[in-house]
């Protein structure tokens, strides 16, 4: 009991110091950082797939045939589709997360995210902490972080399992350092867009925290008066990458934007589009500021508040927007990317089958 009393006074002394130095002056002292990893391949108890293993289709990938998976698995057919609660790190991020296992038992959060081509992505922890075996694709000249293939035996998402996919992975993770320590690391699975297509229909409701999948049995729009239909294209291009673009009016003008189901914040556009939509948005200032993108990095852009923003049928208030230079990485293949703080307190649906989101309105009374 003393001792638990005393770290709860040393931890109340630490945050009173943090409240001081965040107020007086221009240090830092809690930040987000990348971290880069040791080479996997080093790492004692870490297996390598051999160059001549052509288990698991590994060839296919290496070749760049990106959107090569495994199974998904659906456990009890009769009770297609299911549900799953979001998991606790929603609530900081805003992302739609959800919790996940691998074959190990280890639990990890999900995240189900339109905006990464790959399958599955990985980072350094989970290989370290699951000894899953990889296949080092080398080092980018763009980039000090290597990348890589693993193979991912089993990953369980309530009543679904993904079986036998090869999933890329990155030599680095992102953590949040006090003083220059590291206090918690970000641990989060990414299904990404190729994963997503094999289910008839993912519903993301935001009023429940829950996420819906559906293996077999289609979207059935319950009453047209409460739903709004806009209509998505998948495009891939050379080398695998592929993304969801859905066409919605932003402050009344029609717009073709980046769906971006990883992403809790709001809009991120290029100087282009927000030309032509900034006369429309009323009492919103823009200051330089910086966006932490994992894979990426921090990217330089303006952010600001939008009292409120008109997104396809909806009013948003308060959102967020982050408005980038348009040569900059992340609006290099597209005017911008749509994120969840655009449906938050609704439901919105991703359905595969009709190439269509379908956006609930709140039902009346």
């Amino acid at each position: 009991m003393h001792g638990s009393n005393h770290v709860s006074q040393w931890f109340k002394v630490v945050l009173f110091s943090l409240s001081i130095l965040q107020v007086g002056c221009s240090i830092d002292p809690v930040r987000t950082v990348v971290v880069k990893g040791e080479s996997l391949q080093k790492r004692p108890g870490v297996p390598v797939i051999s160059m001549n293993n052509k288990q698991d289709s590994m060839e296919d990938i290496v070749n760049g045939y990106w959107n090569y998976g495994g199974r998904i698995l659906e456990s009890a057919r009769g009770g297609d589709p299911t549900r799953v609660k979001f998991h606790t790190s929603y609530s900081q991020n805003r992302w739609m997360v959800v919790e996940g296992t691998l074959g190990s038992g280890k639990k990890y959060p999900v995240v189900i995210d339109t905006g990464a081509s790959p399958a599955l992505f990985v980072n350094d922890i989970h290989i370290l902490e699951n000894k899953l075996a990889i296949r080092p694709l080398g080092v980018s000249g763009n980039n000090s972080s290597g990348w890589g293939i693993c193979h991912l035996p089993e990953l369980r998402i309530g009543k679904v399992t993904l079986a036998n996919w090869p999933c890329f992975y990155r030599e680095q993770h992102t953590e949040v350092q006090l003083f220059g320590l590291s206090v918690s690391r970000d641990k989060p699975i990414i299904v990404g867009l190729p994963a997503l297509q094999r289910f008839k229909y993912i519903a993301f409701d935001s009023i429940n925290k829950e996420v819906e999948f559906s293996l077999e049995k289609p979207f059935e729009c319950d009453r047209h008066d409460l739903w709004t239909r806009y209509s998505f294209v998948i495009e891939e291009y050379l080398g695998g990458n592929a993304f969801l673009f859905v066409k919605i009016p932003i402050a009344g003008k029609e717009t073709e934007l980046q769906l971006d189901t990883g992403c809790g914040r709001g809009l991120a556009i290029n100087e282009e589009l927000w030309e032509k939509i900034r006369r429309r948005i009323q009492n919103t200032t823009l200051i330089k500021g910086k966006d932490l993108y994992p894979y990426i990095g921090w990217l330089a852009c303006k952010r600001g508040i939008i009292p409120k923003l008109d997104v396809g049928a909806r009013t948003l208030m308060n959102a967020n927007i982050s408005v980038f230079p348009n040569d900059s990485p992340l609006v290099d293949q597209c005017q911008g990317l749509l994120g969840m703080q655009c449906f938050r307190n609704t439901v919105m649906v991703l359905d595969f089958e009709r190439n269509s989101m379908w956006v609930k309105y709140p039902q009346k009374p």
